[in-house]
């Protein structure tokens, strides 16, 4: 079935307490910005700076579920992720949040990444690129039924699984080269003692 964008899910505004309140920074919960999620991994798991709850109940931010998505919709436009557990964020990037009667909370992340071209086509401002409300609200996209849903984001998931352990262990490895290389070095400079 065919949908607007902006039919599919709920659209949250981020926002940002008070930089001036101390009590408002520092607290348990993670506030999201771009530099937190813009590392093409579908999960964001640490954020910079966390705010307090009288930073969250003071300020314009909300918090999002486990679940929702969150897209970077000004400067940086179309970095995505997955919120794995509850986190605030800044008015800089709108939270996605799957209408359960129409699409997944996992195949609405793929929709979306898939149609981010279409999104960055669509940016509106004069300074800075900015996905509006709007801009959801001009795209339409085919909907399959709920098991196709669930099996074509499962195909996708095992693949972004695959993909993210990859790079870690490339950026493991690249770290333990230069480790062996420090001991290499090290060992050559005693051989080369031993021998003379």
């Amino acid at each position: 079935m065919k949908y607007k964008l902006s039919e599919v899910m709920d659209l949250i505004g981020g926002g940002t307490p008070k930089t001036t309140k101390p009590e408002y920074w520092d607290g348990d919960i993670p506030w999201l910005s771009v530099k937190d999620f813009n590392n093409d991994f579908r999960f964001v798991y640490e954020t910079e700076k966390h705010i307090t709850e009288l930073g969250l109940n003071n300020s314009s931010t909300k918090l999002l579920k486990a679940g929702d998505v969150i897209i970077s919709a000004r400067g940086t436009v179309g970095e995505i992720a997955t919120i794995p557990f509850p986190m605030a964020f800044n008015q800089s990037c709108y939270g996605l949040r799957a209408k359960k009667e129409i699409v997944t909370a996992d195949f609405l992340y793929y929709l979306i990444k898939h149609n981010i071209h279409v999104l960055k086509k669509n940016t509106h401002g004069s300074v800075f690129d900015t996905i509006t409300r709007d801009t959801f609200a001009g795209i339409e996209v085919d909907i399959p039924d709920m098991d196709s849903q669930t099996k074509i984001a499962e195909i996708l998931s095992n693949i972004d699984e695959k993909i993210e352990v990859n790079v870690r262990i490339n950026e493991n490895f690249s770290d333990l080269k230069v480790e062996v290389g420090n001991i290499n070095f090290a060992g050559h400079q005693l051989g080369q003692q031993r021998v003379s």
